[in-house]
């Protein structure tokens, strides 16, 4: 990799804006016992109720089973046409289900579906077994691949989540919001949670997506539902909005309504304090462009530079510039450089700074003619 020289400069000590008071003032009354509402854009928690404790998931399990055959498919290892017979074990599993018999055949890509829309635990198992040989043996691939993402309150023991936390199949709030970015992050497991239905030949039928927000609610695309009596019920929810990533994780709610309800109050309670703080296409600073035909560029953001504002201490937050070393041509659009978002001291995140024009080449005595005038003004 070419390295690149950063020029750093603070562009506002301490950027302060006014923010009008929304409608809903008070935080939504939560009755689930774990919740997390986590901007997936910034990595960073907005609200937390027993963020680490130790819980049964149910069916959430399935988002790092989905997840792993997904990453074997891309990895070339297996194919979504591959075709899995059913064993007797994953027909007589229970719970939801598609109600697979010994011998059928599906493939991988029916089986992922059926797992993701239907949360159906026989598709789940055939799908370990077809990948690992047993359940059991998949569900030891499962926690090493959590262990890799650095999930170390995570542990599972089968591919369902119908085992509990006394079983060893467990989670945190926290640790299912970062699976859950990682996971949303990728294209053909996001194919998979987002569909609303799909029509599963075999069967001739059609299976509806278990997660009511994603038909009703406007931006979600994901993730997964789950219920157990060890478990309570549980969803988690990701949305984008205005073009912004958040992710919802109620754990241990009493119903299956009050899951739905207390996971949409929190993402609208979020949206309705998202606040934008530079605009996209606003010009930050002004760079130079040694040989272009256009030798000074604007740095703009390509999208807006927006906020989820909970608190007072969210308003307050400082910005820097680190811009690379460029040279033409320059297109459109190319990164020029980041913003770096810091908040309490610390950073808090990074934005891509693009150019606002494209600078074309100048021609040959013009790229001699501009470095002597850049040698000049380095001298005076």
């Amino acid at each position: 990799m070419t390295v690149r020289k950063w020029i750093v400069f603070i562009l506002m000590a301490s950027l302060t804006w006014s923010i009008g008071v929304s409608a809903q003032t008070e935080f939504p009354s939560l009755s689930a016992v774990a919740v997390v509402v986590y901007d997936a854009d910034f990595d960073h928690v907005l609200y937390a109720k027993n963020p680490h404790q130790q819980r049964s998931i149910a069916s959430l399990t399935k988002i790092m089973t989905i997840l792993y055959v997904c990453e074997l498919v891309q990895a070339g290892t297996i194919g979504l046409d591959d075709v899995v017979t059913a064993s007797g074990n994953a027909a007589s599993r229970g719970g939801t289900e598609i109600k697979l018999k010994s011998g059928d055949k599906f493939t991988v890509e029916e089986l992922l579906y059926a797992t993701a829309l239907a949360s159906a635990n026989d598709a789940a198992v055939a799908l370990a077994e077809y990948v690992a040989g047993s359940e059991q043996e998949f569900a030891k691939l499962m926690t090493k691949r959590a262990k890799e993402l650095g999930l170390k309150d995570t542990n599972f023991v089968d591919a369902t989540g119908l085992l509990s936390i006394f079983s060893g199949n467990y989670s945190t709030a926290y640790e299912m919001a970062l699976l859950s970015r990682f996971a949303m992050e990728n294209e053909l497991f996001c194919r998979f949670v987002s569909t609303k239905e799909y029509d599963l030949k075999p069967q001739n039928k059609t299976i509806r997506n278990s997660n009511v927000l994603l038909h009703e609610v406007e931006g979600v695309n994901g993730i997964k539902t789950g219920a157990t009596t060890p478990a309570g019920h549980t969803l988690i929810t990701s949305v984008n909005r205005e073009g912004r990533n958040l992710i919802v994780v109620v754990l241990g709610a009493p119903s299956r309504e009050v899951r739905n309800e207390e996971s949409e109050a929190l993402v609208e309670y979020a949206y309705d304090r998202l606040e934008t703080v530079i605009p996209k296409d606003e010009v930050i600073t002004r760079v130079n462009v040694p040989d272009g035909v256009t030798h000074l560029v604007g740095a703009v953001l390509p999208q807006d530079l927006s906020l989820f504002v909970f608190n007072e201490q969210d308003r307050q937050i400082e910005t820097k510039v680190e811009l690379a070393s460029v040279r033409a041509p320059l297109e459109k659009g190319d990164k020029i450089g980041e913003l770096v978002v810091v908040r309490a001291g610390e950073e808090y995140g990074r934005m891509d700074l693009v150019s606002d024009q494209s600078t074309g080449l100048a021609s040959f005595l013009r790229r001699i003619w501009n470095r002597i005038i850049q040698f000049f003004a380095r001298l005076f």
